[in-house]
């Protein structure tokens, strides 16, 4: 039996075109995958643009010692999550045939 080159390992058809490498990465659970797919979808992105345009940035602050978020950015979407709970609770109040302007927090 001739021995094996380091260029070609058995079993793999060699390529015919430089197409685009298949990447995969072993040890995601199944969880962390599905919040990723879920954040691109929500961000109307593919799963490659979302990990290229929003997570790397993001990891990229990180590795720089920046904050991913300072304490002010944090409380103006805390204040922005409550506006939209308050807004759909009232939407909901106006539906059923009662309307509401409790619950919206002053800015």
């Amino acid at each position: 039996m001739p021995p094996l080159s380091a260029a070609r390992r058995p079993g793999r058809p060699p390529r015919a075109t430089p197409a685009p490498v298949t990447w995969s990465i072993r040890g995601v659970s199944p969880e962390t995958r599905a919040v990723l797919e879920q954040g691109a979808a929500r961000a109307g992105k593919t799963l490659g643009q979302y990990l290229n345009e929003d997570v790397c940035p993001f990891v990229q602050q990180q590795l720089h010692g920046k904050p991913a978020a300072t304490p002010s950015l944090q409380e103006e979407i805390q204040y922005l999550r409550q506006l939209v709970e308050n807004l759909t609770t009232m939407i909901a109040a106006s539906t059923a045939g009662t309307t509401s302007t409790r619950g919206v927090p002053e800015p």
